[in-house]
């Protein structure tokens, strides 16, 4: 059983938010994906780490200095709201 995080940033209504996860994997389950553990946002770095309850300065050192690379590692697929379809129609 082993941890792993992610991190990215994203700017909504002008404000840049921090999300941070953590993932549960077990390595010797090769199909088996991550578990989402935990996770944080918000837009203080340590307050995301502390919401998803990432307490190693090491890890958090580690994904602020991954975010300086790669700042949005994550992407968003933006979804549009139709009105719903019924069988009755």
């Amino acid at each position: 059983m082993e941890n792993f995080y992610t991190a990215y940033t994203r700017v909504v209504q002008n404000t840049t938010f921090y999300f941070v996860k953590k993932y549960l994997t077990f390595p010797e389950f090769k199909d088996l994906p991550g578990i989402l553990e935990s996770y944080g946002m918000h837009t203080d770095f340590n307050k995301a780490c502390r919401i998803a309850k990432i307490s190693d300065m090491g890890i958090r050192k580690q994904l602020l200095e991954d975010l300086k690379v790669n700042p949005n590692g994550c992407k968003v697929i933006h979804m549009n709201i139709t009105q719903g379809v019924s069988a009755a129609q």
